[in-house]
């Protein structure tokens, strides 16, 4: 096959109250680096109701061209306006790849663009990579439960399309030196376009310190045996300045919700610190950690988690987790005194 006219890695950001994501940032990030193993240039595309940060603010971050695409209709997503608007461009510019983040947005638009642009979509990436050889995106994310990590490629069709779950790359350096080009898109949408009708918007509870954007994560797993147990997970995560976390089996318990659900099922994170208490490792939540330092606590010697992690500590959490908080409050009221 000749995908010779196929080029450029383009990143899809949708806009949030006018807002460029958090995660659009990472995504260019890691969208720069496979750019320069390829030898291709990176495009970003901003779609949405309006647009109120700094376009051009992307390109030290990573991009070579930023396009807007705004339009009143475009303020509340709709996945069938979306299409529309994006299938058009995209069909005029064909990209040699098209990277997601695997939000809700993400989730639905992606399968949809990859029908029109009769190619598939490997969802909920939590690895990028590149074959150099033969110009292919490797995709990699967790297979069979968890169980191995499946890495998947796209020989014969083009575009090579991806999800990539928030959280999962850094947030990339600003190189202040690179340029780059901004290019407004004119968009043309009327009623019969929208797929549903919107008629009111119900806020949902927010989190204060939410895992996806904490530098330093306290998470739990199976080694908390009760509700009481687990409140020191908060203590501890309050002296810390820190964020709660879990694994899956805390939040099907009901002691957190989903949203603070770390793993492949739920968050991306990458704090600076993320101190893993009574997780076993398994391959299922760690794949969705790339924390700078990693603190496990685990009574297991042999645990997975105690060969990952830069401190491990063998104790039993009922008495290594009272002495932690305590040691941290004597040391806080030394310092304030």
């Amino acid at each position: 096959m000749d995908f010779s006219t196929y080029k450029g890695i383009y990143v899809i950001g949708a806009l949030v109250n006018g807002g460029i994501q958090k995660v659009t940032g990472e995504l260019v990030g890691e969208a720069r680096l496979l750019a320069d193993e390829l030898g291709e240039t990176v495009h970003v595309v901003l779609v949405g109701g309006t647009l109120k940060d700094d376009p051009a603010s992307l390109i030290p971050l990573g991009a070579d061209k930023v396009y807007v695409l705004t339009h009143k209709l475009l303020s509340h997503y709709d996945g069938k306006a979306y299409q529309k608007v994006l299938a058009s461009f995209l069909k005029d510019r064909k990209p040699d790849t098209i990277i997601f983040a695997a939000t809700s947005f993400g989730r639905d638009l992606a399968p949809r663009l990859a029908a029109e642009l009769v190619c598939g979509v490997t969802a909920d990436v939590t690895e990028l990579s590149a074959d150099k050889e033969k110009r292919l995106v490797i995709w990699s994310r967790p297979a069979m439960d968890g169980n191995i990590m499946a890495d998947i490629v796209s020989p014969l069709f083009r575009p090579q399309v991806g999800t990539v779950r928030p959280g999962i790359f850094k947030y990339p350096k600003a190189d202040e030196s690179r340029q780059g080009t901004v290019e407004e898109v004119p968009v043309t949408l009327d009623e019969e376009d929208l797929g549903t009708v919107l008629k009111s918007i119900i806020q949902g509870e927010k989190d204060e310190n939410p895992v996806e954007t904490a530098k330093v994560i306290v998470a739990g797993g199976r080694g908390f045996h009760s509700r009481e147990e687990w409140e020191m997970v908060h203590e501890l995560a309050d002296l810390l300045g820190a964020a709660v976390g879990c694994s899956r089996p805390i939040s099907e318990l009901g002691w957190e919700p989903h949203s603070r659900q770390i793993g492949q099922t739920g968050k991306g994170v990458s704090p600076k610190v993320y101190f893993a208490l009574g997780i076993s490792g398994a391959m299922q939540h760690m794949c969705a950690v790339n924390a700078d330092i990693v603190i496990a606590v685990n009574r297991d010697p042999k645990a997975p988690i105690m060969e990952m992690a830069d401190y491990a500590v063998v104790a039993d959490l009922k008495e290594f987790m009272p002495r932690l908080i305590e040691k941290l409050k004597t040391w806080k009221a030394e310092k304030q005194a």
